[in-house]
């Protein structure tokens, strides 16, 4: 980290770049070191080849993200919560690149790589080079980092919610992060076109093996019945993943034709099945309890694949936790 500090501070114009369907922990965390490197005298310019979700939005600075890639005159380009650098699809060639991250499936693809798989968040990487810098915490830098934490903990539900991130938690709501403004955005506040979306899901979710194994799927007839957008499905397989029973829980999403985007979710109790592994299968990654891939091919096919894939984890699970 000291490596990616320092190259930061002889830097003059920085870009922060997030990942294609962008989610809370690479804007918040792109936001939050954004704003301290403009704090300490830096050009800052925000990418993301997605539009910002809408309810990201009240975040200070998430309006100034651009669709196109970085300038060339760009001195230093950062990644933010990237496993691969493919998952901007944007094409830049900085002087500099720094990859921030802590996906444990990260490809190390930075001239400078400040990666921590045992953080919870991108937020609390991004957290530690502010720090570094020397750079004062202001309530919007505090806000858009503890919704990178909130995000990716589940609003501290998850595991992998440990002692480091609430510490840093109660940090940024002492440095005047507004916990009310980030709970009714990001948890509270859902449009009706979206609930339509998630009420299709529910309706045909599936179970297996004494209900360890639980899915479901969509698909375009589906936003275009509901009215809603893409951005919504973000958050659904998190409500599928609370099944009873669940220890593997996905969600198909077939919205873009020849592919399909998955999303999985494990539980950490036995049978254990990790989901980084599993999506690793099939060309994807993520963490040991969410994780996931997109895959070429029919709704019917991949779904088909992957679910086998599932059983054969969860089978094997079974047998090592009798053993």
């Amino acid at each position: 980290m000291r490596e990616a500090v320092a190259a930061l501070r002889r830097a003059t114009r920085v870009a922060v770049v997030s990942h294609r369907d962008p989610d809370g922990d690479t804007v918040g965390a792109g936001l939050g070191l954004g704003l301290a490197l403009e704090a300490a005298g830096k050009r800052v310019s925000f990418h993301c080849v997605d539009p910002i979700p809408e309810d990201l939005r009240f975040l200070e600075g998430s309006a100034r993200y651009e669709r196109g890639a970085p300038t060339e005159d760009t001195e230093v380009v950062v990644t933010v919560d990237l496993g691969e650098r493919a998952r901007a699809n944007l094409a830049f060639e900085p002087r500099l690149l720094i990859n921030v991250d802590h996906h444990a499936s990260n490809t190390m693809f930075g001239d400078i790589n400040v990666v921590d798989p045992t953080s919870a968040a991108s937020g609390e990487m991004v957290a530690r080079i502010v720090d570094a810098l020397g750079v004062s915490w202001t309530p919007a830098m505090a806000t858009a980092v503890l919704t990178a934490l909130m995000t990716d903990t589940g609003s501290f539900q998850f595991p992998n919610t440990d002692a480091r991130v609430l510490e840093l938690a109660a940090r940024m709501r002492a440095a005047g992060a507004d916990v009310s403004s980030i709970t009714y955005n990001v948890f509270r506040n859902r449009r009706f076109e979206a609930t339509r979306l998630w009420g299709a899901a529910f309706t045909r979710i599936e179970r297996d093996l004494d209900g360890q194994l639980v899915w479901t799927w969509i698909d375009r007839a589906d936003l275009e019945r509901s009215g809603a957008r893409e951005e919504h499905v973000a958050g659904l397989v998190e409500q599928v993943a609370r099944t009873t029973d669940n220890r593997v829980a996905f969600l198909f999403n077939g919205i873009k034709p020849g592919e399909v985007r998955i999303s999985c979710r494990t539980s950490p109790f036995d049978p254990c099945v990790d989901a980084a592994a599993l999506m690793g299968t099939f060309g994807g990654g993520g963490h040991a309890r969410a994780a996931g891939a997109i895959v070429p091919g029919t709704l019917e096919s991949v779904k088909a694949r992957v679910l086998d894939e599932a059983r054969g984890a969860i089978r094997a699970a079974r047998a090592a936790a009798v053993a």
